[in-house]
Parts: C-alpha cells; sequence; structure tokens
C-alpha cells in the first residue's frame, strides 16, 4: 500500500463541503467517478460501522466494510477499511480482503479566510492502482463542483437513511400509530414521548410532546400531512412550514428509511443530523 494525497479548493464554507460529503443524495452523486450507483449505510460519527457498498439488481452488496475511526465536525473524518462486501457476504480474511485492510482514507476540511475551504484526501491504496485512484479523485471533485453549483439542496435539505429488519408494514405501524411512536420518538436517553395524536388523513395533524425527563424542557412537534401512501410514503409539512419526507422501499432482509428535512435555521446542520438520525434509528430498531 502507498498513501495517496490529493486537494481542492472549493467556494464553500466547511460546514456546506462537510454536508455535500455526507449526505447520502449528495455522496451517491459525487461517488460516481469511483462506481456507478455506490452508497453507504451507518454515520459518520466517531466509532460508528459504516458499509460503503453498490447494490445488484438482487440487492446484493458488494463494497468495502469500514468503521469511522474519528470525527471533528467541521474539520476531519478518518474512515479504517476494516473488510470486503462482495456478492452480499462480509469478507474479513480472503487475500483481497487482507490487501485493503487496514488501510485509511482521511478528510480534511480547511477553513480560508474569505469564507471558503480546502478539502484534502489523503488515502491508502495498493500501489498498481494508485494512478487510477488520483484520477477518480480528480473527477469526484469535479462533480462536487458541479453539485454545489446546480444544487440548492447543499445545506438546505438534510438526508438521512436507515436499514431495518423489520417489513415495511411495521416500520409503517410504528409510525403512524401513537401509542408505538411514544416507544421511538427521542433523540436521547434523557428524553422521551410521554403524548402522541395523530390523525392519518390529507390535511390531518400530528402532535408529539417531546419533553426532557427530568421536565426541565418539553416541545410540541407537530405538523400536517400532504401525502399519504401505506406502507411506502408519509410526507408532510411542520408547524414552520418546513417539509418532510419520509419513504419506505422493501429490501430483501427488510426495508430501507429514508427520511428529508428542511434544515431549520436555529441549530447548525450537525446537530440536526445527529437528533433526527438518532430517532430514525430508534424507529428503525
Amino acid at each position: 500500500m502507498i498513501k495517496i494525497r490529493l486537494e481542492r479548493d472549493f467556494n464553500v464554507a466547511p460546514e456546506l463541503l462537510w454536508e455535500l460529503v455526507v449526505d447520502p443524495d449528495h455522496y451517491r452523486f459525487w461517488t460516481e467517478a469511483f462506481s456507478e450507483g455506490s452508497t453507504f449505510y451507518g454515520e459518520w460519527t466517531k466509532g460508528s460501522k459504516i458499509r460503503f457498498v453498490g447494490e445488484d439488481e438482487n440487492g446484493l452488496e458488494s463494497g468495502m466494510i469500514s468503521e469511522i475511526a474519528e470525527s471533528r465536525w467541521p474539520e476531519f473524518i478518518s474512515i479504517k477499511h476494516a473488510g470486503l462486501v462482495m456478492g452480499g457476504v462480509d469478507d474479513y480474511d480472503s487475500p483481497a480482503a487482507r490487501e485493503w485492510t487496514p488501510a485509511l482514507e482521511n478528510y480534511t476540511f480547511t477553513s480560508k479566510e474569505d469564507g471558503t475551504c480546502t478539502f484534502e484526501v489523503e488515502q491508502d491504496v495498493p500501489e498498481e492502482e494508485a494512478e487510477e485512484f488520483k484520477a477518480n479523485w480528480e473527477n469526484s471533485f469535479d462533480r462536487m463542483a458541479i453539485r454545489l453549483q446546480t444544487s440548492g439542496d447543499v445545506g438546505k435539505v438534510i438526508t438521512l437513511r436507515e436499514k431495518s429488519s423489520q417489513r415495511p408494514e411495521e416500520i409503517w405501524e410504528k409510525l403512524v400509530t401513537p401509542e408505538k411512536v411514544k416507544s421511538w420518538n427521542y433523540a436521547s436517553d434523557d428524553w422521551h414521548c410521554p403524548n402522541a395524536e395523530n390523525t392519518l388523513a390529507i390535511g390531518g395533524e400530528f402532535h408529539y410532546e417531546m419533553a426532557a425527563k427530568d421536565g426541565s424542557e418539553s416541545f410540541d412537534f407537530g405538523g400536517t400531512y400532504t401525502d399519504i401512501e401505506p406502507p411506502e410514503k408519509l410526507y408532510f409539512a411542520l408547524g414552520d412550514g418546513r417539509k418532510v419526507r419520509i419513504d419506505i422501499f422493501e429490501k430483501p432482509d427488510g426495508c430501507l428509511i429514508e427520511e428529508r428535512f428542511e434544515a431549520e435555521q436555529q441549530n447548525n446542520l450537525h446537530l440536526q443530523r445527529q437528533g433526527w438520525q438518532s430517532i430514525l434509528k430508534n424507529l428503525a430498531g
């Protein structure tokens, strides 16, 4: 293995470039330089397991099994590759897997005085593949620049994904049944959802009480339904007008839940992504 290093300047702040890198919708676009249909499953927080894969027509994965070795928003991500996925089978022991493990892939986001940033990539790759990887990264940088210029969603719409071993019908029931909503609708163990009301109809409203367990804080999380197609689609507008879309896709081993929501202005993008991802993980579990 040898280490390659590349960098490119981008005309955005590190926070926005970070979103471009870690958001599933944008990730699928810029990684086409490496593999069409490439995606990931997992989170970009330190210690998290994450899979960088593509899927064939039968839903079988091929790609890399990895771990986020370090994550400091919005400055640095270190990915440690631990194994391969071939035809849906995890491989840690074959010669091909051992050639890639352990290997590091590091992203550094450096802020500049003019509000823009430099994106630097350092990656361990087999020596015979170094030039190919360099060319793919340069292509990816080009695609990142295109995405920033052409997409109005970067930093405005946050996309989250979670796989579940449950069937779409089971996730739907958890999503729309008030008593079941109370079992998963919280971002951390010191919060809960003591009350839930739901009128499941176009134009109908839901109201979920989000409260700290110590009674120090609570608020109403509510909205109005705009599109309902059980068990695949639930769209709504929040009380402040922001739009949320939840799509549920059947998979051979369960389902995939995708959630897209318009970001708010009070909290940074990273905190919003973490909080909503925790709730989505509870739903999927």
